[in-house]
């Protein structure tokens, strides 16, 4: 897969072409917005847009757990440390919800409102265990026809979130010669490189790699035929990349696993 970033000769380090295993969840989570590994390598955590509920796939049985649901709404995104989850959710009002044991019946959950505007709407989620913070990244803007979008640190000593963004995404880094915005649909932190990954879902399908001082690593377009609508990435413990897909246009959600090339 070719980046689109002509200035740049990095490859991605994994081949998006080839996933090692490919799942098809069935219809009733074809809304799946976000995944986030669990520590045994072998099951993924999801959400879907319809509640805040939490989700388990078994990888090698393909078996969903549905565990409690807390409130309806828009969940767009999940992060696990340890037996703690956090999930987005987006709407009116963004909030961020921390699950304590959440496999339990009797999970408890804390909801902890972010100082951000609807139309930032915030989609992406990931834990930055060094920085013992989570990472969100919004989809859009509240100014009109601006192409760069914002990603903001929220302190888990705090529970609260920085106002200033830790970083901005601006689509000019690698679509200089486009109208097109890269929209973040899903994010990711590497936990040795502390590259980030970022998905984009909205307008034009794409990962985009940037370190944390707002560097530009690289960009790559997504296949859209096999990426119908990617919203969620992850990294497992064994370090594949996960992308999950909505279902759409007939097609059942995907969750696909990728190798590392090296």
């Amino acid at each position: 897969m070719k980046s689109i970033n002509e200035t740049s000769t990095t490859h991605f380090p994994y081949d998006l072409r080839s996933p090692i295993k490919s799942y098809s969840l069935p219809n009733q989570y074809k809304e799946i917005s976000g995944i986030s590994p669990l520590e045994t390598n072998d099951s993924l955590a999801f959400v879907q847009d319809e509640a805040v509920q939490i989700h388990t796939f078994n990888l090698t049985s393909e078996r969903v757990i549905e565990h409690n649901k807390h409130e309806a709404g828009d969940s767009e995104d999940i992060t696990i440390a340890g037996n703690t989850a956090y999930l987005l959710k987006a709407g009116n009002h963004p909030a961020i919800y921390k699950v304590t044991d959440f496999t339990c019946e009797n999970a408890h959950y804390e909801r902890y409102d972010l100082d951000l505007h609807k139309d930032q709407d915030p989609e992406g989620l990931c834990h930055d265990v060094k920085r013992n913070r989570l990472l969100i990244a919004c989809k859009g803007s509240i100014k009109n026809k601006d192409r760069t979008r914002g990603i903001y640190a929220f302190s888990l000593q705090f529970m609260q979130i920085d106002h200033s963004p830790v970083l901005t995404i601006d689509s000019q880094d690698f679509l200089p010669n486009s109208e097109e915005t890269f929209n973040p649909s899903g994010i990711v932190i590497h936990p040795q490189s502390d590259v980030l990954y970022i998905i984009g879902s909205k307008g034009v399908k794409m990962i985009a790699c940037y370190e944390l001082d707002g560097y530009c690593k690289g960009a790559w377009r997504l296949n859209e035929n096999q990426f119908i609508q990617p919203e969620g990435i992850a990294l497992m413990p064994s370090g594949e990349l996960v992308i999950s897909s909505e279902g759409k246009k007939g097609k059942k959600a995907k969750i696909l696993v990728f190798s590392n090339r090296q």
